[in-house]
């Protein structure tokens, strides 16, 4: 099952904060116009389909590679809250679908950004994070403009990520200390 399957993405909002009329109902609820069980065949095939596709099989295990990543704002005053949670969750799949990844999990919170992605084994992790972060950022200052008073750098994110193989999150406590480490990185603690 992948995140848009399952609907499992988690922000941090306030219940009133949850809707959104591009996102549909509420924000764990996300609609690309096909179910998700015809979106699947319609990205396989390229062919919007009513009947389930037979598609060959193959060894996921040896030809994919799954990991979670981490990314924090540049400063700690900028917070992954409000309008640019309903943006983040449609630039991330239009990025993962764009380059050939599949995106499983997506966690917003307002002092980071956490997702689980499945990638090809030959692509490095570390390209991956890369054109995230860059198409992010772009879609973010060009957005979002009340950010680029402070981002001269044209990066919103702070330097370095956190990144761990599988397909579990980040523990809480590892998260903590990569922000803190960053930040003391940074010259802000």
């Amino acid at each position: 099952m992948n995140f848009f399957e399952s609907g499992f993405y988690d922000t941090d909002q306030l219940p009133d904060e949850r809707l959104d009329s591009r996102m549909g109902p509420a924000l764990g609820q996300v609609s690309l116009g096909l179910d998700s069980k015809r979106e699947e065949e319609h990205i396989s095939t390229g062919v919007e389909t009513s009947a389930p596709v037979q598609t060959d099989s193959y060894q996921q295990d040896t030809l994919e590679l799954s990991f979670a990543c981490l990314l924090i704002p540049r400063f700690s005053d900028h917070y992954l809250s409000g309008d640019i949670t309903f943006s983040l969750p449609v630039w991330m799949k239009e990025i993962s679908v764009s380059y050939g990844w599949r995106l499983e999990t997506l966690v917003i919170r307002p002092g980071y950004l956490q997702w689980v992605l499945c990638v090809p084994a030959s692509i490095n992790p570390s390209n991956v994070v890369r054109q995230t972060r860059q198409h992010t950022s772009l879609k973010i200052l060009t957005e979002f403009p009340r950010y680029k008073q402070q981002i001269l750098a044209g990066d919103f994110w702070a330097p370095g990520y956190a990144m761990i193989a599988g397909n579990q999150l980040l523990s809480p406590e590892a998260i903590s200390n990569f922000i803190q480490v960053t930040r003391k990185h940074q010259g802000l603690y």
